[in-house]
């Protein structure tokens, strides 16, 4: 690494914000958003448009960019995209130069270093963002090109080995759906005409807060904070920070007790669901509540709300961020069955989870990997 170059960002590649105006974008045009991005760069399916269809310009890229998510980079929404189109203005498409092999300059960007340093240099308290300016001063490392690719590679294929395991993750959640779905229709439109309730009805809701990050020792616990961009899906055990005792104490920060049901409330996060696996807390941003027992089995509401997420989220009000608050989410009206239809279900969808527990240790085991990889490729070790 010791004779490697380094040279800022701006210089290396170009940070396009190339417009095109709602008027003017065709039919069938590939559109990505923020929510086609997942945590970490997966890029979902993208969505075909129409003229007409968006109300305001969008960027250009084509599939010799990177699509750098800059609203939340603690959210690492970077992402290769393989077609061209178009993408929201929170997404900056790059460009590298010729002297930057786009596959490194990804990884690079992606590892939690780089990831860090984005979410630290970003400015907003609600909607943290970093400019194309701050971004583009970052200093990349110029190894040779046959030495780029070379890292690539490496971290390609550790990547695919962690992508299959989520494509496995990916087949049990569909399996999960079949059942509900055979079960108990879809829930958005109660297709087998099962009697209703609300969520409110179920259980209380509050949602948490966030702590003043001024005072140090909120943030220096080990109590699990999430934020609703960690709304994954299942449940969720490992967040990003922690909290203390204090914080619970002398904040607006709230205990979630472990079996909770999480909702995302702003936003694309929006109806983004899991269940608490142990004790934690949450900002703001997200509602939770404890499921009545006697009423309801929290898996069943887990699942109805994943399902039926799309048509739920058309509660969102907002001009510029569309959000949901409490209140909305206590009026969700959701199908529900006798409880022991639900009991079996939750038994079935138990031994599921079981095994996609098994696919994340071994995704987990993965990631620890991959980290290891990205930091010995930076540092010219590989």
């Amino acid at each position: 690494m010791s004779d490697w170059k380094f040279a800022p960002l701006a210089s290396v590649a170009t940070i396009e914000r190339s417009s095109i105006q709602p008027e003017n974008i065709e039919n069938d045009t590939l559109y990505v958003g923020l929510e086609h991005i997942i945590s970490g760069g997966e890029l979902m399916p993208p969505q075909r448009v129409q003229n007409g269809d968006l109300a305001s310009s969008k960027f250009r890229f084509t599939q010799s960019h990177i699509l750098y998510g800059k609203l939340r980079p603690y959210l690492a929404k970077i992402a290769r995209p393989d077609f061209a189109g178009i993408c929201s203005t929170d997404i900056l498409p790059i460009l590298p130069s010729n002297d930057l092999d786009r596959r490194f300059l990804l990884h690079f960007l992606r590892q939690p270093a780089m990831v860090q340093r984005a979410n630290n240099e970003a400015v907003g308290a609600n909607l943290p963002r970093i400019s194309p300016t701050t971004l583009g001063s970052f200093k990349v490392p110029l190894p040779p090109l046959a030495e780029q690719r070379h890292i690539a590679d490496i971290l390609d294929k550790a990547d695919a080995l962690r992508a299959q395991r989520r494509a496995a993750l990916a087949e049990l959640d569909t399996l999960t759906q079949s059942i509900f779905l055979d079960l108990f229709g879809d829930p958005a439109r109660n297709t087998k005409r099962l009697p209703t309730t609300t969520l409110g009805h179920l259980g209380k809701w509050q949602s948490g807060g966030t702590p003043s990050r001024a005072k140090e020792a909120f943030f220096s616990g080990s109590i699990p904070w999430f934020s609703s961009g960690e709304l994954e899906g299942g449940y969720i055990f490992a967040s990003k920070e922690h909290i203390s005792e204090t914080a619970l104490r002398e904040t607006s920060a709230r205990r979630v007790p472990s079996g909770s049901l999480m909702l995302g409330m702003y936003d694309t996060a929006a109806l983004k669901a899991a269940i608490a696996g142990i004790d934690c807390s949450c900002n703001q941003a997200i509602a939770f509540s404890t499921i009545a027992p006697k009423l309801a089995e929290t898996i069943y509401v887990y699942s109805a709300i994943v399902l039926g997420r799309e048509d739920f989220r058309r509660l969102q009000r907002g001009v510029r961020q569309k959000n949901l608050n409490l209140s909305m989410i206590r009026d969700i009206r959701i199908p529900l069955p006798p409880l022991k239809m639900q009991q079996d279900f939750a038994r079935r969808i138990t031994a599921i989870e079981t095994l996609k527990s098994r696919h994340r240790t071994a995704l987990a085991e993965l990631d620890t990997l991959f980290a290891s990889l990205q930091h010995r490729a930076f540092r010219g070790e590989l």
